[in-house]
């Protein structure tokens, strides 16, 4: 009896202890429910005295990515070389700055700043949207759209990072008879996080949006959307860099704030 007794005392103080929790987490997350709220009504204030208008849902509370560096792979943009030249691939290399590819179906440059470029002579019957779409699925270039006016196909996408949108990373591509001419900005996998910067928040980048606006008078009277995403800069001589952003959705266009520095770029 005792030994049951001891058994249901303690599964007793066992639901206490889980009832306790409950209701912390309960109190933490009304608090901070509330805490956001908060934040949301005092930016919309903030951006009607500016005579601007701020939808509160388009009020992000998510975490920008880090930001860091992208070290070039050669084996990597081999591989895209590849994808767009098919078999019987030669190369060359010009001081380790610049490779050329080269097939029977034609060729294709990348540069150290992730810039490439290459035309494609495509067998008869090649579905060229299908052949565009293939490429950018297997790259992480996302958002695909497509075109064909008076006989003239185009198409683009934007690359993805660990699941955050590059809008400076795209690829295009025109198809000129049988030649389809491809450029873009190609990012490797190789990735080496920065310091421990603390990036801008939502509310923050708002703010330093808001501050721009006054500045420059942009003829912008809402912000309806906002998400993280990277931005890519890079030179011929350097690395790529990775650099965390918000993107500001107006009634004129997108925004960019940097998450570092705070400055703003017009999309």
């Amino acid at each position: 009896m005792q030994s049951s007794r001891l058994k249901n005392i303690i599964i007793l103080i066992l639901a206490l202890v889980n009832i306790f929790l409950l209701g912390s987490l309960s109190v933490r997350k009304n608090a901070q429910l509330e805490t956001r709220r908060q934040v949301q009504e005092q930016l919309v204030a903030l951006f009607s005295a500016s005579d601007l208008t701020l939808d509160p849902k388009a009020v992000s509370f998510q975490t920008p990515p880090s930001g860091g560096t992208l070290t070039r792979d050669a084996d990597q943009e081999r591989q895209l070389a590849a994808a767009l030249l098919g078999k019987g691939l030669s190369h060359s290399s010009q001081s380790g700055v610049i490779y050329s590819y080269e097939s029977d179906a034609g060729a294709a440059v990348f540069s150290a700043g992730g810039s490439f470029d290459a035309a494609v002579l495509l067998e008869n019957g090649t579905d060229a949207e299908r052949f565009c779409r293939k490429i950018c699925k297997q790259f992480q270039y996302d958002s695909f759209t497509a075109a064909n006016e008076y006989g003239q196909f185009t198409a683009g996408a934007v690359r993805s990072f660990d699941s955050y949108p590059v809008p400076n990373c795209t690829i295009s591509f025109a198809l000129q008879g049988d030649t389809l001419t491809v450029s873009g900005t190609f990012l490797p996998s190789a990735f080496s996080a920065a310091g421990e910067e603390e990036p801008l928040s939502a509310a923050a980048a708002l703010t330093a949006f808001l501050g721009s606006h006054r500045e420059s008078g942009a003829v912008v009277s809402a912000v309806t959307d906002m998400y993280p995403c990277y931005t890519v800069q890079s030179t011929s001589a350097a690395a790529m860099t990775l650099t965390p952003t918000w993107c500001i959705c107006t009634d004129f266009g997108l925004y960019y704030v940097n998450c570092y520095t705070g400055a703003v770029t017009r999309g």
